[in-house]
């Protein structure tokens, strides 16, 4: 599943805005799951984390100064066996 770049085509109130009614949603979410434990539920709490995670990268890289600089990762171009 391909996820949104949310810092593409939106500002950083935006993304806040976003973060914000999922965290209600989230909550919301989570008591029904504690009342019921469907996996419909389960399913749901799942999509909404995926949303939340892209907003908390989107947020690194419109502003880095209060969310924190985003990750990187690299790649060695290693190519070989690794001993055990």
């Amino acid at each position: 599943m391909a996820t949104v770049d949310y810092s593409i085509g939106f500002t950083q109130t935006e993304v806040e805005e976003i973060l914000t009614a999922q965290k209600a949603e989230l909550k919301k979410t989570l008591s029904a799951y504690a009342n019921d434990g469907s996996s419909v539920t389960k399913r749901r709490i799942d999509e909404i984390h995926v949303v939340i995670a892209a907003c908390q990268r989107a947020l690194q890289k419109l502003a880095p100064e209060t969310y924190g600089k985003p990750l990187k990762t690299s790649a060695t171009g290693f190519v070989g066996h690794l001993e055990k």
